[in-house]
């Protein structure tokens, strides 16, 4: 991470303000995002989320466990990063590895609050217990958008072979892997969230901050918003506060931006699904 000078944070200031920012963006305009999913043969489920310079690559697994007694008919979804040292030198060495553990914390908070019916198998017998491992290549700001999107595009198409469940004589449930190749489970992702960041720079709130803006910025917030529009949880990153009034007018812009982003996203899931084959080109025949 490249430390800006006063002076080169003043001028990155008065662009967001003037609503031009330093790459010609305006404060509501995200970079271009790129979605690529089916990356790791060896995952149930995978995608590659590129914003801007910002790499992200997230995998799916799943396993089965007996549910809780208080939520007997719904599954987990779990989430770990990992932040590679060559995306950013601040992620280098233990320094790192608690950033990872502390955006790791803040992700499952994020998503704690998502009802995951659909993730069950049998009420009271066994749910899925979905793990999602997401790597960060590379760091160019806004982090947690493009982890977002890399999280639902990932899910969105997981297959997980398919579990039946028939009685037994003793009427209890057995459970067993169809014989069919074909016959996949795939988690329901209209209730997973996108992560819209907004940033407070000078007096203007914009979002998709770059490395540079987010030096400049006063006030970050994290917010959790489904396709309706509706917002699941907030979480405010690093110091900085703002009005309650100014916090309710986030809200709102989050919620239409989300609602927008998760459009946007479905339909460049569609168009990826619809792609029968890649075109690879190689340097050995």
């Amino acid at each position: 991470m490249v430390r800006l000078s006063p002076e080169e944070k003043i001028y990155i200031i008065h662009g967001v303000e003037d609503n031009i920012r330093e790459d010609g963006r305006s404060q509501t305009q995200y970079r271009p995002i790129e979605v690529e999913t089916g990356i790791i043969p060896s995952a149930m489920g995978s995608a590659r989320v590129k914003l801007g310079n910002t790499d992200v690559i997230a995998c799916v697994k799943a396993d089965t466990f007996t549910p809780t007694w208080n939520k007997p008919d719904e599954g987990k979804l779990q989430l770990h990063v990992d932040l590679s040292a060559t995306a950013s030198p601040w992620f280098e060495g233990r320094r790192g590895e608690q950033t990872s553990e502390e955006i790791t914390t803040i992700l499952n908070k994020a998503y704690e609050s998502i009802k995951l019916e659909s993730f069950c198998i049998v009420p009271q017998v066994k749910c899925w217990l979905v793990d999602v491992d997401i790597s960060v290549l590379s760091c160019d700001g806004n982090m947690y958008d493009a982890i977002g999107f890399a999280v639902k595009a990932a899910l969105a198409t997981t297959m997980v072979p398919k579990i039946v469940a028939s009685e037994e004589d003793e009427g209890e449930k057995e459970l067993q892997i169809t014989d069919d190749p074909f016959d996949t489970w795939t988690p329901n992702v209209s209730n997973i969230p996108c992560l819209v960041t907004l940033s407070k720079v000078g007096d203007s709130v914009m979002v998709d901050a770059t490395n540079k803006e987010e030096q400049c910025s006063s006030f970050t917030c994290i917010l959790a918003v489904t396709e309706t529009g509706k917002i699941l949880s907030t979480f405010k990153v690093g110091p900085g506060s703002v009005q309650p009034v100014t916090f309710s007018k986030l809200i709102l812009e989050a919620s239409s931006i989300g609602r927008s982003l998760h459009s946007e996203l479905l339909s460049a899931l569609k168009k990826e699904n619809g792609l029968r084959k890649r075109e690879i080109h190689g340097f050995l025949n």
